[in-house]
């Protein structure tokens, strides 16, 4: 019968693994051991209690009779300072003796801060630090004790103004034919509480001295600063106050838990109290508990080890081939295969079974990773082909928007006026639907990268009202702008994301507008010294949106009016970049009545910058005093043809070659204040012909070389900047810019660099 007992156990209890079984056993031969250990940490947490109770008692008692006897030593020395003439005749006229003899009291006895001699009517006569300063102690409550008594005083526990230290003042008036001739005093400092709490060796304890008001006079140590405040309201301080002398154990004002030995005294009417604190106590048993449970712990593996060499050979050796096999699975070594030779039949079962699901996870594998890697394919084919088609689309666009801008400067009639206007508009139409496209991409694949600087929200709202205020004015159209004082100021983010998207919503609503106005307004909520919400609205009288609609604007290639332009995803590149700047964005609008757009923004208050000149030196250039001598390297005649053009009328003297090779011989050859360098070249590309020139010795390796690409994402820049140029100007290139870069670069830009600021490049899906 007791021979199938743990038959029984292990069914009733549903332990069906060897594991599982093992650990039952080990778990019962350790209990009782486990039950003595717990019993043992209980009595040894109260021996230790009870030690910390004796400790606190005996510091309580201890500190109440070291301040009986420091009083006692200062009635002592006030009675041998009364015997001393030059102490007991001191009169203000002659004080030189009286100091002398006080002023050493200090450093022949530690425990006082300070002696001092008054005349019947408080008047300071002289102490220890000199001469009576025409202090009076008339009306001082422990002074007028000693003249009402004509004996020995002892003031309540004061902090010293010229110490800052808990002190008790002992008072011994001289007496002259039984009236008061002169009043001494010592303070005895009360800093001797610090070695009590040095002797408790707990860092948490707390020393205290209260009055009969529960104000707290003296605390060692005291972090908190509490000295001087009130501890009536708290319990264990109400019941110092009302009993005697006592030991109990309770929480205290810090939320610590201590046991407090409280005593009152006498002689100074108030309660000395000491707190050793239960925590570190508790810490300790406990700690000493885990040692015990460690070491049973130990004892338990011993036994768990003995049991497993048990039954390892026969089972669980072929468990953990199973289970290692499994792991090695899951860390991605698919087609693992289990050898189960020698195995029993049942092990043997389970690793074909196992075998056979590795071999299907192989093949699973190798058809996700082949649909991988056409996925990649793909996304760098999309790449590549949107790179390329970006490039070769922006290069002739060069030629027809920077010919097109030449040709407006020429005299024209209005008829010819607006067929080029039209050439022009209609360039720019198509370079931004290559931006959108860009931008778009990059945003999908989250390789669009925000910038921080600090910048003016009022003024980029003004400049992007600006912007489109002529298109405006042709229709007809009011703008009207409006700028909270709370959101003017610099701010935090990123200045071309913000343009871009407000200047999508005011074309949008010039665009979709006939009649009436166009308004912008910005408002910012929040705290000033933290981050806030800026809220920017455009709002518009144009043909509105019905509800059905809204949802679908922000959505790719989403046309409200396909006559009125676009490419349908603005607004589907705003919500992505709102999105990205931890902002919302969304839409009201009412058919024949108008829109308004809005979006929100998180931004963080800045301070100006050592210099502002956003948009603004590019955008306003004026034309350099000098020309300067430039080499540019451009193998599209029609390309070299539009920037000769360009430079030769601001003065500048312009040298072309047709690739890079002749631009490495032409720097040798001649001098020139800067080289304006295509990186896409025959023969020799812009990128090897500045490393080649960088390689020149002497000035020639440091001349300035400006990049003319078509290519505009980030990393195109970054190859330019890495093969050594020193700025990047995108095609189609503007006039304003081209000629502000150079003027930058050449001479006499360098050396007033610092005052015009760094050159902004136009905006584009590579910035």
């Amino acid at each position: 019968m007791l021979a199938g007992l743990p038959s029984r156990l292990f069914r009733a209890t549903g332990l069906r693994s060897l594991r599982l079984r093992l650990m039952g056993v080990v778990l019962a031969s350790l209990a009782l051991p486990l039950a003595g250990a717990l019993y043992f940490f209980d009595q040894q947490l109260d021996q230790r209690l009870s030690s910390a109770q004796e400790l606190a008692r005996h510091l309580t008692e201890d500190g109440v009779e070291r301040q009986r006897d420091l009083i006692g030593e200062a009635r002592n020395l006030l009675s041998v300072l009364a015997l001393v003439p030059a102490v007991r005749d001191a009169d203000h006229r002659d004080t030189d003796a009286c100091v002398a003899t006080l002023a050493p009291m200090p450093r022949q006895h530690r425990w006082t801060t300070g002696v001092w001699v008054t005349d019947p009517n408080g008047l300071l006569i002289c102490d220890t630090t000199g001469p009576g300063s025409g202090m009076s102690l008339r009306e001082r409550e422990y002074f007028q004790r000693a003249l009402d008594t004509k004996s020995f005083v002892l003031s309540e526990v004061v902090i010293g103004k010229r110490s800052g230290k808990p002190l008790i003042l002992a008072v011994q008036p001289v007496l002259v034919n039984g009236e008061v001739e002169r009043v001494l005093g010592v303070a005895i400092d009360l800093a001797w509480l610090t070695d009590l709490v040095k002797v408790t060796k707990q860092d948490d304890a707390r020393i205290l001295v209260l009055d009969r008001r529960g104000v707290l006079i003296a605390r060692q140590p005291d972090p908190e600063g509490w000295v001087g405040r009130s501890l009536m309201d708290f319990p264990y301080i109400k019941r110092m106050l009302t009993e005697g002398s006592g030991v109990f154990e309770s929480e205290s004002a810090d939320g610590r838990t201590r046991i407090w030995a409280f005593r009152h005294s006498p002689e100074t009417d108030t309660v000395f109290a000491v707190g050793m604190p239960t925590g570190p106590i508790v810490a300790d048993a406990q700690r000493d508990l885990l040692r015990g449970l460690v070491l049973l712990g130990i004892a338990g593996l011993f036994s768990v080890a003995a049991l497993w060499s048990l039954l390892h050979a026969s089972v669980l050796r072929w468990m953990r081939v199973l289970s290692q096999a499994a792991t090695r699975i899951g860390a991605g070594d698919v087609g693992t295969v289990v050898e189960a030779h020698g195995a029993p039949d049942e092990i043997r079962l389970v690793a074909n079974a196992f075998n056979d699901m590795s071999g299907r996870l192989k093949r699973r594998e190798q058809e996700l990773r082949a649909a991988m890697e056409e996925a990649r394919a793909g996304s760098r084919a999309k790449e590549d082909f949107l790179a390329t088609m970006s490039h070769e689309i922006r290069t002739p666009m060069n030629g027809v928007i920077g010919f097109a801008d030449m040709l407006l400067e020429t005299p024209l009639t209005a008829e010819q006026r607006r067929y080029a206007s039209q050439v022009r508009e209609a360039g720019r139409s198509l370079l931004t639907v290559i931006n959108d496209v860009l931008d778009l991409s990059k945003l999908e694949a989250g390789k669009l990268d925000l910038v921080r600087v600090p910048f003016r929200l009022d003024d980029l709202a003004d400049r992007c009202q600006a912007i489109v205020r002529l298109a405006a004015e042709q229709k007809g159209l009011e703008m009207h702008t409006s700028v909270s004082a709370a959101a003017r100021g610099y701010v935090l983010g990123d200045p071309d994301r913000v343009r871009q998207i407000l200047l999508n919503l005011l074309g949008n609503a010039v665009k979709f507008t006939d009649t009436g106005s166009v308004r912008l307004t910005v408002k910012a909520m929040g705290d000033e010294a933290g981050p806030r919400r800026y809220t920017f609205t455009v709002s518009d009288t144009g043909i509105g949106v019905p509800e059905d609609r809204q949802r679908e604007l922000f959505q790719r290639f989403s046309q409200l009016d396909r006559g009125r332009g676009g490419t349908g995803l603005g607004l589907a590149i705003c919500h992505r970049l709102v999105e990205l700047m931890g902002g919302e964005i969304g839409v009201e609008s009412r058919p024949g009545v108008g829109s308004t757009f809005w979006f929100s923004l998180p931004l963080q208050p800045a301070s100006a910058p050592e210099r502002d000149d956003q948009d603004g030196g590019a955008l306003n250039h004026q034309p350099s005093s000098r020309g300067a001598r430039i080499l540019l390297a451009e193998d599209l005649a029609m390309n070299r043809d539009l920037v000769i053009a360009m430079l030769t009328r601001a003065g500048h003297h312009v040298d072309a070659v047709p690739d890079g090779a002749a631009a490495v011989t032409a720097v040798q050859e001649r001098v020139y204040d800067l080289v304006l360098m295509d990186v896409q070249m025959p023969v020799m590309d812009g990128l090897e012909a500045t490393r080649r020139i960088r390689a020149l010795p002497g000035v020639l390796g440091r001349i300035p070389i400006l990049a003319l690409s078509a290519g505009v994402l980030a990393v195109e820049v970054e190859r330019c900047r890495q093969a050594g140029m020193d700025d990047h100007l995108a095609k189609p290139l503007e006039k304003n810019r081209l000629l502000a870069a150079v003027d930058h670069w050449n001479g006499e830009g360098r050396r007033t660099a610092v005052d015009v600021g760094p050159i902004r490049l136009a905006d584009t899906p590579g910035d």
